[in-house]
């Protein structure tokens, strides 16, 4: 499974690589027009974006990251922005989650486990019947 972070630096990639479930490879895009473009021709099966900047169209990327199928997660970080409606999202968008940063390990971790988790339940095929490693 891949998981794609937005960020310009390389910190918030390097914490999310020690934090998410084995068998998650961290891949990093620096911005906007970068993470649009994995998104259009090899989508991952779940995003982190690291905001600020607000001001960029993320309304446009979260419509971007739910028409795929399946349909992606989004983990967004903030300082500034605590909720899809302060972006300006849309419960229609798809979904979003928010995180306030610097966010403690554990929220991190959490908050990272539960994008993977909502990743791979998108990705089963509806009505799907557990095999018994599964159990």
């Amino acid at each position: 499974m891949r998981l794609l972070v937005v960020d310009e630096n390389r910190v918030l990639p390097w914490v999310v690589e020690r934090l998410v479930p084995p068998g998650v490879r961290v891949e990093i895009a620096p911005g906007y027009e970068a993470a649009a473009r994995v998104i259009r021709n090899d989508p991952p099966a779940a995003v982190v974006v690291s905001l600020p900047p607000a001001w960029l169209p993320w309304r446009d990327f979260q419509k971007l990251c739910a028409s795929r199928q399946p349909p992606i997660p989004v983990l967004y970080e903030s300082c500034l922005i605590g909720n899809a409606a302060e972006l300006g999202l849309d419960p229609a968008d798809g979904y979003a989650a928010f995180l306030e940063k610097p966010a403690p390990r554990e929220r991190l971790q959490a908050a990272l486990h539960a994008l993977v988790a909502r990743a791979r339940a998108a990705a089963e095929p509806v009505g799907s019947v557990p095999q018994p490693a599964d159990l």
